[in-house]
């Protein structure tokens, strides 16, 4: 974690902690999924939102929007409706919902089926980018105006930049990576990927001041604190670049308790969050609020995507953190899952749009815990996972990916070949490293892939073994669960790429969570653990020599009794 950031596994840890303990006695009497006798209250107009979502998702429409094309000054809009009515054409912007909309931003009525028109790109005085849009078709019956074809978002934008890509040299990478005494990790480990957390409200500023750097986005400026941009995230991302590491930043939003400037922090609450939570998810409901989040990224994106690198680069974008633990991670009050994901994907296509001028091969992630079909927290990330990838096929594919988190389901169990949730099957309830070939297979389905034939990014985001203390024995359980899980990841190609947490052991993790391959820098000095050892020699000619020596601890004879056959996986 950066900065202020290593305070907040403690709550996580505990947060887990609780849920384990409630899953645990569950799971001890039945079979079937824990069902909590405390779910939250809902509202009935949130309840009646969900349904409409949910609807939506399995709609099917013969009118469509075929293309949206965003040009430097103009939106160009295609597509056909079928029916003798009234029909027009709808702009939807993300601070509306499309399924309870009263009036759309702007509409037009196509003079035969086949239409398309254009309009000017920025609008409100120029204090509105129609890039973040997205277009659909409705009949006015008289009585109502009914939706007539799924929503689309811009198909194609202009290229501000072109950086070339930045591949994964391998499939070993650090977590939450910040300057230390231990940059030589970089080199020792071989890293070919790392995570980078942005907390925003840490930097972000709507009055100047000294020391800050100006942004102007939509005619409105925004500034930044200078001194932690470039003596943090620009030497951090400069080290990372002279390895050609491929850099991931995750997008982190705090509460206005923890934020630098209270009044931007309170511009980024939604309305719902009643308080509570580590994060939180951006105000999606008003002009202004989506204005200020899309600010921060179009001025993080625009300066680590520079073709000259000047500052440092990000490869990829991973939009807030473990969504699926709503309540803590992405906090906008308690609200049904697919009334949650919808809102989520606003923010998701947000990114996307702007991260598209700036990087025509990024990806934008979405961040899980190890959740599947069990809630770790508070939604199966299996069931977003799905409503994302549906979404994507109605309204226009684009490049999303995976950052999921999968520890052990008992995060404090280092144990991970024996983490009993997590079983070969589809409807598993947990994905560890265990079961991985879960998420290989999801990900590699036509219906999950890219335009039905690229499969996305899926990183190991966040993932790690504890060993519950530095005793010989328990060293010895997270060395071995190292090489166990690194033969899982090495083995599926599915898997793109793992990024350990946590590098250093830190109290931020919680009592008796010590999920670094360095011990505390606090009467320790940053001492190698064993696993810093066996994490070395992954993927490496030294790899056999290091991995072979636990088969026995493991009970096993040879690494491919691990591995779960493709027809086990049902």
């Amino acid at each position: 974690m950066v900065g202020k950031g290593m305070i907040l596994r403690h709550v996580w840890i505990l947060a887990r902690v609780v849920a384990l303990c409630v899953c645990a006695f569950v799971a001890a009497v039945s079979c079937e999924k824990v069902q909590y006798d405390d779910e939250p209250q809902y509202t009935q107009e949130d309840l009646d939102m969900d349904a409409l979502v949910k609807d939506y998702l399995n709609a099917s429409f013969s009118s469509e929007i075929t293309d949206v094309t965003v040009t430097e000054d103009k939106v160009i809009i295609t597509g056909r409706y079928s029916g003798t009515g009234d029909f027009y054409v709808a702009e939807i912007p993300p601070y509306m919902d499309l399924l309870r909309m009263e009036r759309p931003l702007s509409m037009y009525v196509p003079e035969s089926s086949s239409f398309t028109f254009e309009l000017d790109r920025y609008i409100k005085d120029g204090r509105y980018d129609r890039l973040l849009s997205k277009w659909a078709i409705f009949e006015d019956t008289g009585s109502e105006a009914r939706l007539a074809s799924f929503a689309r978002y811009a198909d194609a934008v202009p290229e501000l930049s072109s950086p070339a890509p930045v591949p994964l040299r391998n499939k070993k990478g650090m977590g939450g990576i910040h300057l230390n005494d231990f940059i030589s990790d970089f080199d020792e480990l071989d890293l070919g990927s790392a995570t980078l957390n942005m907390f925003v409200t840490q930097f972000s500023y709507l009055s100047p001041g000294a020391g800050r750097i100006e942004h102007e986005y939509c005619g409105r400026k925004y500034y930044f604190d200078e001194n932690f941009i470039v003596n943090n995230l620009d030497r951090l991302l400069k080290e990372t670049g002279k390895r050609n590491m491929s850099v991931a930043a995750i997008l982190l939003v705090q509460p206005e308790s923890v934020a630098m400037d209270k009044e931007l922090a309170r511009l980024l609450t939604d309305p719902g969050n009643a308080g509570g939570g580590t994060l939180i998810m951006p105000n999606m409901t008003t002009l202004e609020s989506v204005n200020c989040f899309a600010a921060i990224t179009d001025f993080l994106i625009s300066r680590y995507t520079r073709e000259d690198a000047k500052y440092g680069r990000i490869s990829h974008w991973i939009v807030l953190n473990e969504v699926d633990g709503c309540t803590s991670w992405a906090n906008m009050g308690y609200r049904p899952q697919y009334f949650f994901t919808d809102y989520y994907i606003k923010v998701m296509r947000l990114v996307n749009n702007i991260l598209r001028q700036y990087d025509r091969n990024a990806e934008t992630f979405a961040s899980f815990t190890h959740s599947w079909t069990l809630p770790a927290l508070d939604y199966p990330a299996k069931d977003m996972m799905e409503a994302i990838s549906l979404m994507g096929r109605n309204e226009g594919d684009y490049r999303w990916a995976l950052a999921c988190h999968s520890y052990p389901w008992d995060l404090l169990n280092p144990r991970c070949w024996e983490c009993p949730y997590s079983t070969p099957s589809m409807d598993a309830q947990c994905v560890s490293f265990r079961n991985l070939e879960v998420l290989d297979k999801w990900v590699k389905m036509p219906e999950h892939m890219y335009q039905g034939t690229q499969k996305r990014s899926v990183w190991l985001s966040e993932a790690g073994l504890n060993s519950r203390s530095y005793s010989d024995e328990h060293l010895l359980e997270q060395e071995a669960g190292t090489a166990y899980a690194w033969k899982k990841v090495e083995a599926l190609d599915g898997i793109d790429g793992w990024q350990w947490h946590n590098w250093i052991d830190n109290t931020g993790d919680g009592e008796n969570a010590l999920l670094g391959l360095r011990k505390y820098i606090d009467g320790y000095d940053g001492e190698a653990k064993p696993a810093w050892h066996v994490y070395k020699a992954a993927g490496t000619d030294a790899e056999d020599a290091c991995f072979d020596k636990y088969l026995g601890y493991l009970g096993l004879g040879d690494w491919d009794e691990i591995m779960y056959d493709e027809n086990e996986i049902n």
